[in-house]
């Protein structure tokens, strides 16, 4: 049976959008341990350096911040109390009965920052994680400042995805991603891939105030810095440029030689990235 050109990119597309499971995962040790809010179990790991700034990650859909992440910690480590934290439904999370939107993840991870009584934090969200963390900055003053990678902040941008996302299934990631898949029924206490891709689906396509930002962005007040690897087919060049319109005091990085998962492709960019970022 031939396979569609639509497929094949399709394919790509998902591949692009869901990271890939690294062979490369951080030495230290993890404090792992769990918070619950809205009927789920949380997880997350308190890592690094306990007396030094905390830095919140925030993970993309089908991923976890062990991975996603995976070639930024053993950078962070030494600098930072790294807050590694699973979205609800995703790693050793479970999902509880509220809806999967950018505004709970965000809500999510406030009730993270209050149950760990941080006074002050710095996110760091790539894709999904990139989405929420604007409705974190935007509802949580002691964001001291957010930092996104590939992250779509608009519902408009989400068109050139439109088709992929509406026609999402179980046997698709299955197929197309068996690696991601696999893992996720081995992370999680209660998988259940099916729900899963409903949630991801209305996640991606949702349109309300609980979804994408939007013009919102123009209120958030802490730093900004948008991250967008050159051939980001997830986020083109001028959506990513518009935000700079709509929030004038943002700072924007476009990484070469890089695609949806700049993390992985150029990490020592990034670092650095996020070094002058945060430099006092």
């Amino acid at each position: 049976m031939k396979t569609s050109r639509r497929t094949l990119l399709t394919a790509a597309a998902l591949a692009a959008l869901t990271p890939r499971l690294s062979e490369a995962q951080p030495t230290q040790e993890k404090t792992m341990t769990t918070h619950t809010y809205h009927d789920a179990a949380l997880h997350y790991r308190d890592n690094g350096k306990t007396d030094a700034p905390a830095l919140l990650l925030l993970h993309g859909g089908l991923g976890t911040a062990a991975d996603d992440f995976a070639p930024l910690l053993p950078r962070l480590h030494p600098h930072y109390r790294v807050i590694e934290n699973d979205t609800r439904g995703h790693g050793q999370s479970t999902r509880g009965s509220v809806p999967l939107t950018y505004a709970q993840i965000a809500a999510d991870a406030k009730h993270l920052i209050d149950t760990l009584r941080l006074d002050t934090y710095h996110i760091l969200g790539f894709s999904d994680g990139g989405t929420a963390a604007y409705h974190l900055a935007l509802n949580d003053e002691r964001a001291q400042s957010v930092l996104t990678i590939g992250a779509n902040w608009h519902s408009s941008q989400i068109e050139p995805a439109r088709d992929m996302y509406e026609n999402l299934t179980p046997d698709f990631l299955r197929e197309h991603m068996p690696a991601q898949v696999a893992a996720y029924e081995q992370q999680n206490p209660q998988p259940d891939l099916a729900t899963l891709t409903t949630d991801l689906r209305r996640l991606w396509l949702d349109n309300s105030a609980t979804g994408y930002p939007n013009e919102r962005v123009a209120a958030i007040k802490q730093p900004i810095l948008a991250v967008r690897g050159e051939d980001d087919f997830l986020l083109n060049l001028p959506d990513w440029a518009a935000l700079r319109e709509q929030n004038p005091v943002a700072h924007l990085l476009h990484i070469p030689f890089a695609g949806h998962e700049a993390i992985k492709a150029q990490p020592d960019i990034l670092w650095a990235a996020i070094q002058t970022f945060h430099k006092p």
